[in-house]
């Protein structure tokens, strides 16, 4: 208590807050101020020394008393893409009993200096929003565009009111932390320009299409056809061999599943330009490689679940806390998001994906797959298959998206696929 009193008392700190209130108007009084003092005294410079300096002192006290008591609340979307441009709702609750006067209100994303390289303002939306005055209770609203340039779970800006009341003399200063933070996604892939994704696309879709086709039907066995049984497949070879007709049996699962995997383990072309690099200051971000896979690896989240597929992703590293529908398996997490619907929680969990070394990425290789039915495994990887133990997955998808498209099948890019030849030719 007594270092607080001793604060306030302190001359120095009154001079740096009187400097940092001063405006052009203040600045013009102080200035007329002092040439009236070197003038010789009498009317009406003396009038006018006392005006200017009532006005100074009057206006800062004033300006003080004044000083508005505000919330902060910020309403922005669940996620957005890095470098895409979104609106944040500023909402201003006036909790003082006196009325806050002429108001300028702005996010501020220089206060911290972990967000000035991360957050850009347009230029347009850079002046602050002019706010007439606030009653006591009541709130006032403001839009403002912003746009991230990495991804990752950011904290949002502090908002800035400034009060310029009486009459734009002084300006007193507040920053008002919402609480609130964003998670932002990876960049949206450039899908004309990327000729690897046009390759894994089409592998993607034949892959969702050989699920709806029934590649995931199970023969479960045959039996004697009867009047008003719905025919799925003919048993030809055992109905000429017992003279009746004969139908075979096929038991589906209701969901289709697909579980993916974004292998971040660095190649052997990345690790050679991050050990070349070793002695310049490198950040997370600068990864490349690392941000063009992320890119890919969500392009084709969003074509499996656009395609009716449902998809577990799973997350060796960690997700964000707003994510939901997690599920926990040992050190390992995983993301389901059904099919047709919303892939937004899948392309959260990138946002705070890091590279991984090779022991994380074999042991989760060796955890994908499930218990029972025909196992479907979707891997993006800056690796090829070759690098890789992939004994016991024989279903497995390998994407490489640092692998040269092969010219098959009518000039369509394919990429190749851990199966087996019958099941790659049906």
């Amino acid at each position: 208590m007594f270092l607080k009193a001793l604060r306030w008392c302190n001359p120095i700190g009154w001079w740096l807050a009187l400097r940092r209130s001063l405006t052009g108007g203040s600045v013009t009084l102080l200035l007329i101020g002092i040439v009236s003092m070197n003038i010789v005294w009498g009317y009406p410079w003396m009038g006018m020394f006392a005006s200017c300096f009532a006005m100074f002192v009057v206006g800062w006290g004033i300006n003080r008393v004044m000083s508005p008591r505000l919330k902060a609340t910020l309403d922005v979307p669940l996620a957005v893409r890095a470098g895409e441009e979104f609106v944040a709702r500023v909402s201003l609750i006036h909790q003082g009993r006196l009325p806050a006067l002429s108001l300028s209100v702005g996010l501020d994303p220089n206060r911290r200096k972990s967000s000035r390289g991360d957050l850009q303002i347009t230029v347009d939306a850079a002046a602050k929003q002019w706010i007439p005055e606030i009653a006591p209770g009541e709130t006032a609203t403001t839009n403002q565009s912003l746009t991230f340039l990495r991804r990752g779970v950011h904290v949002m800006p502090p908002v800035r009111v400034e009060s310029l009341f009486p009459f734009h003399l002084f300006r007193s200063t507040q920053w008002i932390d919402s609480g609130e933070s964003m998670v932002i996604t990876p960049r949206r892939l450039d899908w004309d320009s990327d000729i690897s994704w046009q390759a894994i696309h089409t592998s993607l879709r034949g892959l969702a299409v050989g699920l709806s086709q029934g590649d995931h039907q199970h023969y479960v066995g045959s039996r004697e056809y009867r009047a008003g049984m719905p025919v799925r497949r003919w048993d030809f070879a055992s109905w000429a061999r017992l003279g009746k007709p004969i139908l075979r049996e096929f038991n589906s699962a209701a969901k289709q599943t697909v579980t993916v995997f974004i292998d971040t383990t660095p190649g052997e072309a990345d690790t050679r330009a991050i050990f070349a690099s070793r002695w310049r200051r490198l950040s997370a971000d600068e990864d490349v490689s690392l941000e063009r896979l992320l890119s890919i690896a969500s392009a084709g989240l969003e074509t499996l679940v656009g395609a009716n597929v449902q998809v577990r992703l799973v997350v060796p590293w960690q997700a964000p806390s707003v994510i939901q529908s997690q599920e926990r398996n040992g050190n390992l997490r995983s993301v389901l998001c059904e099919g047709a619907s919303d892939p937004t929680p899948l392309l959260m969990a990138l946002a705070e994906a890091e590279a991984v070394d090779e022991a994380t990425a074999q042991e989760v290789l060796q955890a994908m797959p499930q218990a029972g039915g025909t196992f479907h495994g979707v891997v993006f990887s800056r690796r090829g298959s070759d690098d890789v133990d992939l004994s016991g997955l024989p279903d497995l998808m390998w994407l490489n998206i640092n692998s040269e498209p092969q010219e098959a099948f009518g000039n369509v890019p394919v990429f190749n696929t851990i199966q087996p030849p019958t099941e790659t030719l049906a």
